[in-house]
């Protein structure tokens, strides 16, 4: 079992190299039938093999957007048509991928974790993917997936904050996307902006604390923090 399941973690990565996205996807549901309690190694391949297939979704949506308010401001009520046809395709397609890999955390990943890292890498892909649900939902639509998303970053917030030090790229990344998703998703701007510049404050110092291999993480993720505070605070000038 361990040679089959050794095998499929080469081929996924071979996926990724040669850009087959569906396939990675496959090859890694596959590896965590074999055995559900991964690496965090593997967890990252799992993460690139759907934001990979997810991307190209979330990149084709924001551009109909574009396109459908071009097209509707000049009153192309024909290609209008044929626009939210295509996005409803689009968006459908998104969701599918979205509670598929949901899906896969609560019924599999999360019962299986035996670390706080883990669980942590976890509750944390579960509300980046609720949050994506939300991202070309009306305000109306989104509200359940955005509460889901709000208890799946706190829950790993409160793991996070009792058993990870804050200047672990684990416990970064976290603060990152849970800023971009109070700022974003449900307006909480000035929240988002305290909570981005506290940690990055507070981290800055601390960021070589980190060993070798996550020092580089670590400060790529505060950068992208200082960079969210700086972009907001224009913003709501």
């Amino acid at each position: 079992m361990s040679n089959e399941r050794d095998v499929a973690l080469f081929m996924a990565q071979i996926y990724d190299q040669t850009d087959r996205h569906q396939d990675m996807v496959d090859t890694m549901k596959k590896v965590i039938e074999l055995s559900a309690d991964l690496t965090n190694d593997e967890r990252n391949l799992l993460s690139v093999a759907y934001k990979n297939i997810i991307g190209s979704r979330r990149n084709g949506l924001r551009m109909i957007a574009a396109i459908l308010e071009h097209e509707d401001g000049r009153g192309n009520t024909q290609r209008v048509a044929s626009l939210n046809a295509y996005r409803k395709v689009i968006l459908g397609e998104l969701e599918k991928y979205c509670n598929e890999l949901i899906g896969l955390v609560d019924l599999s990943l999360l019962p299986a974790a035996k670390t706080a890292e883990s669980r942590v890498f976890y509750q944390k892909l579960k509300a980046d993917y609720y949050r994506y649900i939300c991202e070309s939902r009306s305000d109306d639509e989104k509200t359940e997936p955005a509460q889901k998303a709000k208890e799946c970053y706190e829950a790993a917030m409160q793991i996070s904050n009792a058993e990870i030090a804050q200047y672990r790229p684990t416990s970064l990344g976290l603060i990152l996307n849970y800023s971009v998703f109070l700022y974003e998703i449900i307006g909480e701007k000035q929240k988002a902006i305290d909570l981005a510049q506290k940690t990055y404050n507070t981290c800055s110092s601390n960021v070589e604390k980190n060993s070798d291999n996550s020092y580089s993480e670590a400060t790529m993720i505060l950068q992208l923090l200082r960079d969210n505070v700086q972009l907001w605070t224009q913003d709501n000038e």
